[in-house]
């Protein structure tokens, strides 16, 4: 009776060891199973250390994991689950993120502010967000190309004469400086007169545009008018030179019947033969009896 009194007891703790291993994982895990899950995925230029089991956030809270990790072509597919209380928008956007020191990795989800529902067919793509590891990296990359460039200025300042000619650059950089400065120093009264004038001027010139504001307003009105006036005149000069291109009105027509021309130019002959005629004889026209 007693051995099985022992046994009893022993397997209430194991029943209860287990009871509470199981607890805690689905504690740790924060996991409920009255929540109903659906699948997404989505594309990744790339996932870093990310893994299957890490967690998907939605604006911080844990609302998913990750569920399948896959190589397609130039991206990354993800696949993973979230809560069927995440309505995801066409806008939504996943960016892959750092949570640690060490690298880690999860899924941040910015569910969207769109009146449309995203379809759950068509993947989205993600974005990469540089985490510590990366940047430490990267500035392992920067201090090899500062020593490159510190290599590259010891062996130029190193070479026979650059030495020299870096000298005599800053040699006369510091005489430009100085007579920069004693130039500023000597004629620092004729910059404050000339700084004065011009201020001076200014003001005047303010004063001059305040008290003719009225002329000047009318000079521009009347610019304004006359601009107009041009513009009218130019327009009945176009008006009267296409009349007489279409020889309308009494100068239109004139210029374009070719019989004046014509008469004219017979009037002009008769009267030149004319002239010719009386020149050689003029009592033929002029007969004068004074008795």
């Amino acid at each position: 009776m007693r051995d099985l009194s022992i046994e009893v007891k022993v397997g209430t703790v194991v029943v209860l060891a287990i009871a509470i291993l199981i607890y805690s994982v689905i504690w740790v895990k924060e996991y409920q199973f009255d929540v109903e899950h659906y699948f997404y995925t989505a594309h990744f230029p790339q996932v870093g250390t990310l893994d299957v089991g890490d967690p998907v956030a939605v604006l911080g809270v844990d609302k998913g994991e990750v569920q399948e990790i896959k190589l397609t072509g130039n991206t990354v597919r993800v696949k993973m689950s979230l809560s069927s209380d995440v309505t995801l928008k066409e806008d939504a956007k996943m960016v892959v993120m750092n949570v640690g020191l060490m690298g880690e990795r999860f899924i941040t989800v910015w569910p969207g502010e769109s009146e449309t529902p995203l379809d759950l067919n068509v993947p989205i793509m993600g974005k990469y967000d540089t985490g510590i590891p990366e940047v430490m990296g990267m500035m392992g990359d920067a201090i090899d190309e500062i020593r490159s460039l510190v290599a590259q200025l010891e062996g130029t300042v190193g070479e026979k004469g650059k030495a020299e000619q870096i000298r005599q650059i800053i040699d006369a950089l510091a005489e430009i400086t100085a007579n920069t400065s004693n130039f500023v120093n000597a004629n620092q009264d004729a910059m404050a007169d000339a700084v004065g004038d011009l201020s001076s001027a200014a003001g005047r010139m303010r004063a001059f545009l305040d008290s003719n504001s009225v002329a000047m307003e009318k000079s521009v009105n009347n610019f304004a008018d006359a601009s107009e006036t041009i513009k009218e005149l130019s327009g009945r000069i176009d008006r009267l030179s296409q009349q007489l291109e279409d020889g309308e009105g009494t100068l239109g027509k004139t210029l374009a019947d070719d019989s004046l021309y014509y008469d004219l130019r017979s009037a002009v002959t008769n009267l030149d033969s004319l002239i010719t005629e009386f020149k050689e004889d003029p009592k033929k026209f002029i007969n004068l009896s004074i008795f």
